[in-house]
């Protein structure tokens, strides 16, 4: 029996399109269009998850300037963004090997805290982001995908 292998590396802004795979780029065009001029503009860096044939299965976004002032400081706290796996995926760790692979990229860039926000209702995420050290509450809030609370992990 052969091991699955992966690869976690920073994407091309030229396979952009391969998210597609991921989720949702068509019917959540704004979204992808935000993303898309974030990461040209250098304010997003998003890594991907794929297994030995190159398919993507996951990714996480790291977003070092927010519009809303508590999820990033220059040079201190930088922000979770969209982290998702591939539903067939899920479950199996991949989300915790990316968070993982951040962390230590967030530290080699000298930032001490990394925060995110996470729906009320998606409480795998919420249990995830406890078991991973994300325990100090920011904010409340709500949007229009709903009603969020605002989490921060210490880097140290």
């Amino acid at each position: 029996m052969t091991k699955n292998t992966y690869s976690i590396s920073e994407m091309d802004i030229k396979d952009f399109e391969k998210c597609q795979n991921i989720w949702d780029l068509k019917n959540n065009s704004a979204t992808a269009q935000k993303f898309y001029n974030q990461i040209k503009e250098g304010n997003r860096k998003t890594f991907i998850y794929k297994n030995s044939n190159g398919e993507f299965i996951a990714e996480i976004s790291l977003v070092f300037k927010d519009p809303a002032p508590q999820f990033t400081i220059k040079g201190k706290r930088v922000y979770l963004s969209h982290l998702i796996v591939k539903p067939e995926y899920r479950g199996k760790g991949i989300g915790t090997l990316l968070c993982d692979y951040i962390f230590d990229y967030c530290k080699k860039l000298n930032y001490s805290e990394i925060s995110l926000a996470v729906l009320l209702s998606n409480y795998n995420a919420m249990r995830l982001y406890h078991r991973l050290g994300f325990t100090r509450l920011l904010c409340v809030g709500e949007d229009e995908d709903g009603k969020y609370i605002g989490l921060l992990k210490k880097l140290n």
